[in-house]
């Protein structure tokens, strides 16, 4: 055997096994690719055909390389996906529901009354929390008999799950930048009224719920 032929092929095995071990599945993918140029000694025609089969498999790696690139970098600027991991928002969002939201109106001109935001709370920096918005900065939100006020106006609970009990009951006065955020489910929210610290800064919210895309039959607008 002529020993640049065995030369080459111990070489090419020397590279297969460092590929296979190293690379990541993409690349063991585009490794896959030019794998198929080796020669094929079955004639022109069948060559020509694997040439053909190589450079759409390459051209579609290539088109989902940076599909997946595009919507890599849209979830960590433009939008966010959320689990719902328990019942506090029920029954607008219900436990394992899945939530599409905007990062891009998190300004203060942005957020209004009721809006439903994702932050990161005070008391817990290391989780994610989604509520309603109820206060807003510089209010006085008083809860008690089974009622949220702003500033003595009585507010919207047309959402609440079930009638709100009087625990958690009190008076909050909301700071400049700051938000007081209930749950929908008042009676099983752990929220504003129970926190060390009540209210949320502007600068940890992190993004606005906008729909709810699965499961199917929950699909909607929120």
């Amino acid at each position: 055997m002529d020993r640049g032929k065995e030369g080459l092929r111990n070489k090419k095995k020397e590279w297969k096994v460092f590929l296979t071990t190293q690379l990541t599945a993409f690349d063991k993918m585009v490794y896959l690719c030019w794998e198929i140029k080796i020669p094929i000694k079955n004639g022109r025609k069948k060559k020509k055909a694997m040439d053909k089969f190589q450079k759409k498999c390459c051209i579609f790696l290539l088109f989902y390389a940076m599909f997946c690139a595009v919507i890599s970098f849209l979830f960590h600027t433009v939008w966010m996906l959320n689990y719902i991991p328990s019942e506090s928002m029920e029954n607008t969002l219900r436990e394992g529901d899945f939530v599409i939201a905007s990062r891009l109106e998190t300004g203060e001109e942005d957020i209004k009354r009721y809006d439903i935001l994702i932050f990161v709370p005070p008391d817990n920096p290391e989780e994610i929390y989604i509520k309603r918005v109820i206060g807003l900065p510089g209010e006085t939100i008083e809860v008690f008999d089974g009622e949220v006020y702003a500033d003595d106006v009585k507010l919207d609970s047309s959402f609440i799950k079930e009638p709100q009990d009087g625990d958690g009951d009190g008076s909050f006065i909301v700071p400049s930048g700051h938000y007081f955020f209930l749950g929908d489910n008042r009676n099983h929210s752990y929220d504003s009224r129970y926190w060390m610290e009540e209210y949320v800064p502007l600068d940890n919210i992190v993004a606005k719920a906008t729909h709810i895309i699965f499961p199917f039959q929950h699909r909607r607008k929120i």
